[in-house]
């Protein structure tokens, strides 16, 4: 299958098991909204298939090549975390050109791709500001830009709207899904806010004690949850 393929997976930290036997499948083009509260083994799966963590069972494949076993650098995985992983020391352009020049991508490619990335994210004329001169959102769209830059075959995106306030939330997350829309790479985005998974979400998957408990639709789990529990997380204030 084109897109990601996750067969019976078995991962966690120093000999303990945080996800056991979990197979999940992302589609080429779709989006997957991973939501569980802490602790329910989002994060551990994303280092997963990252490559920084090394399952003890079990496959994952990106568009049919088995890549369980490969180091990160040649995963070809684009990956936002949490803090959006910038450097201050570099301006804007520099981080978003990093991965291209880890690559040894050379300086006229470079050139071309951080221009097509400055368009794409909407910062043209912020090429030499400082990381420390721009908001939250802005920040978060120079992590994605760096992500995107190296053409990726995959993109993971853990708590992306954690940082921004509440005033700027809306607007940063509309762009950031009409960003995915245009985007031709299966999607796993992290989050424990059940306001963001519902807004993000094409697909959303409610992970539990490092189980895919619920899948599907916002619409199919908001009118069928499967426990009371899920019904309580996507809709914390509804007591009925």
């Amino acid at each position: 299958m084109k897109g990601l393929t996750i067969q019976n997976l078995t991962t966690g930290y120093n000999g303990k098991a945080i996800i056991e036997d979990l197979t999940l499948a992302v589609k080429e083009k779709e989006t997957l909204v991973l939501m569980g509260i802490s602790g329910s083994g989002k994060t551990t799966l994303l280092l997963t298939i990252l490559g920084i963590l090394t399952p003890t069972k079990g496959k994952i494949l990106l568009h049919e090549k088995d890549i369980t076993m490969l180091p990160i650098e040649e995963r070809n995985i684009g990956y936002l975390p949490q803090d959006y992983g910038l450097f201050p020391h570099l301006n804007v352009s520099e981080n978003i050109a990093y991965g291209l020049h880890v690559r040894g991508t050379s300086e006229q490619e470079q050139h071309t791709k951080l221009k097509e990335m400055l368009t794409f994210v909407e910062l043209e004329g912020y090429e030499n500001r400082k990381i420390q001169e721009l908001s939250g959102g802005q920040r978060q769209r120079v992590g994605l830009a760096r992500a995107l830059a190296i053409n990726p075959s995959l993109l993971l995106l853990d708590e992306p709207l954690s940082n921004i306030d509440q005033v700027t939330k809306l607007e940063v997350a509309t762009h950031m899904k009409n960003l995915f829309a245009k985007l031709d790479v299966p999607i796993i985005l992290v989050t424990h806010n059940h306001e963001d998974a519902i807004f993000l979400s094409e697909y959303l998957a409610i992970m539990i004690d490092g189980k895919v408990e619920q899948i599907g639709t916002v619409k199919e789990i908001l009118k069928e949850p499967k426990t009371p529990f899920i019904k309580r997380l996507l809709m914390p204030f509804n007591s009925s």
